[in-house]
């Protein structure tokens, strides 16, 4: 069944001044905090060190798109691509090519009107959203509301009765100052976290299994902060899906958010565009 017309209004192109914002300020966007990050580091690799990460079980079952959007979209789109994509995903970080393959078959407004799942909220300001999927338009999978700073709590609900999750659970950050972000579900710990030291644009999922952490999903998108939007990997076997893709996109609003917070701090150069 087709879907509804794509309202390019709610996601402009951008225009010079923000290729300007992008070449001068992406890196103090994308920078972990608004304090010296180097205790942030020491405590991650302390954490490394006693939870070793695994990632030779990570077999993605689904390829997904989040389709760019920022803090004002009222809606955030997320494509399967699994089928359309003819790039493969072989081990390790996901590689420009397989993210660039994914973001093309995202432009076909096809694809873009028939989203896999859906998040809405009822105005640009609304601090909840909602989730609905391709499968079972009009209910509701899960509910997100939001805080209004980067480092608040995210609160995660389920409807009765729901497959992704028996009971709801806080998504927040384990340390204000870092962007790692943890919660518990079903009594095992998941936790986004950032692969790099000084950027956000390539994440991974980690599930904690006894002394382990595995690898359960990974998001890249190009660069910037502003505009958020790139390629996200599940594996649908060791994590529930839906909640993978839920919880990336509070990190891509926290991404958001910190880009915001640092304009006001320090008068200007937020990062531009993701994808």
């Amino acid at each position: 069944m087709k879907g509804p017309a794509i309202d390019a209004g709610k996601h402009p192109a951008l225009g010079p001044h923000d290729e300007e914002f992008i070449r001068t300020g992406t890196a103090k966007a994308d920078t972990e905090s608004v304090i010296s990050s180097a205790p942030s580091h020491a405590e991650q690799e302390k954490k490394d060190a006693a939870n070793p990460i695994d990632d030779s079980k990570f077999a993605p079952t689904r390829i997904f798109y989040i389709v760019k959007h920022n803090l004002f979209s009222k809606e955030v789109r997320i494509i399967d691509a699994t089928a359309k994509t003819h790039v493969r995903y072989t081990g390790g970080d996901i590689s420009d090519e397989l993210r660039d393959a994914v973001r093309a078959v995202s432009e076909d407004a096809s694809h873009a009107a028939n989203p896999a799942y859906q998040l809405k909220r009822a105005h640009w300001f609304s601090s909840t959203c909602t989730m609905t999927s391709s499968t079972s338009p009009g209910t509701e999978l899960a509910s997100w509301k939001h805080s209004s700073a980067s480092f608040g709590k995210a609160d995660i609900n389920f409807p009765a009765n729901s497959k992704h999750g028996s009971h709801g659970f806080i998504m927040e950050n384990v340390k204000w100052y870092r962007r790692t972000n943890e919660w518990v579900q079903d009594s095992v710990t998941y936790s986004w976290r950032c692969n790099s030291k000084t950027k956000a644009n390539r994440m991974e999922l980690l599930k904690q299994v006894g002394p382990k952490q595995y690898v359960v999903a990974r998001y890249a998108q190009r660069w910037g902060s502003w505009v958020t939007g790139g390629v996200l990997l599940v594996d649908g076997n060791q994590t529930d899906e839906a909640v993978a893709v839920l919880t990336a996109c509070v990190m891509l609003r926290r991404m958001q958010q910190r880009a915001a917070e640092r304009m006001s701090m320090n008068g200007g150069g937020g990062g531009g565009g993701g994808e």
